[in-house]
């Protein structure tokens, strides 16, 4: 009988966190700043569209579109669908006021996850960014690992380059940093050894 592995509290390393990354798409200057500041002092990064933004010396990928449609009402299909293909993989957030439901309906029809309502409440706000940047992450996350299979065939092909004494081909085959150190100190050894 195999017993899951039980973690203490505060034992193991921590998954690294990176900062959301939020565009606030708005003819309003005044409210996008004010949205901006707010966002400030949650420690989300914003951008404004046109602006190019990098986290910790990499692009920014954005999580997020807050896309104010409060004065479109037959645009705003055109410009949700536009925000979806060029910031790929994020989500769109449509921002409106109570009496514009043909902005709301072609926006939701284009493929913006939620609405929110003006005047904003900022919990609700701030709710929303979480979760939608939360999704948002975590598939970006789940689309860069290896499925189980492919990970245990590329190990078993690596084992047999190695039993046969091709330990570069079984190195190149697992293609880690963390293996290629492993080879180093193994040959390091058996070359000082002798």
């Amino acid at each position: 009988m195999i017993f899951s592995a039980r973690r203490k509290p505060g034992k193991g390393a921590k998954p690294r966190v990176r900062r959301s990354v939020v565009l606030i798409e708005s003819d309003d200057a005044v409210f996008a700043e004010k949205i901006g500041r707010t966002l400030d002092q949650w420690g989300v990064c914003h951008l404004q569209p046109g602006s190019e933004a990098t986290l910790e010396g990499q692009e920014a990928d954005v999580d997020l579109v807050l896309l104010d449609v409060r004065d479109l009402a037959d645009d705003a299909f055109g410009r949700v669908y536009s925000s979806k293909e060029q910031y790929a993989g994020s989500e769109v957030v449509l921002i409106n006021k109570p009496d514009n439901v043909v902005a709301s309906i072609a926006g939701m029809k284009a493929g913006a996850v939620d609405e929110i309502i003006v005047p904003i409440e900022t919990g609700t706000l701030q709710t929303i960014i979480t979760d939608s940047c939360a999704r948002v992450q975590a598939a970006r996350v789940k689309k860069t690992k290896k499925p189980l299979l492919a990970r245990f065939s590329e190990v078993m092909m690596a084992a047999t380059f190695a039993q046969a004494g091709d330990f570069e081909g079984a190195m190149d085959m697992l293609d880690t940093p963390a293996a290629r150190q492993i080879d180093k100190s193994a040959t390091d050894k058996k070359n000082g050894g002798s």
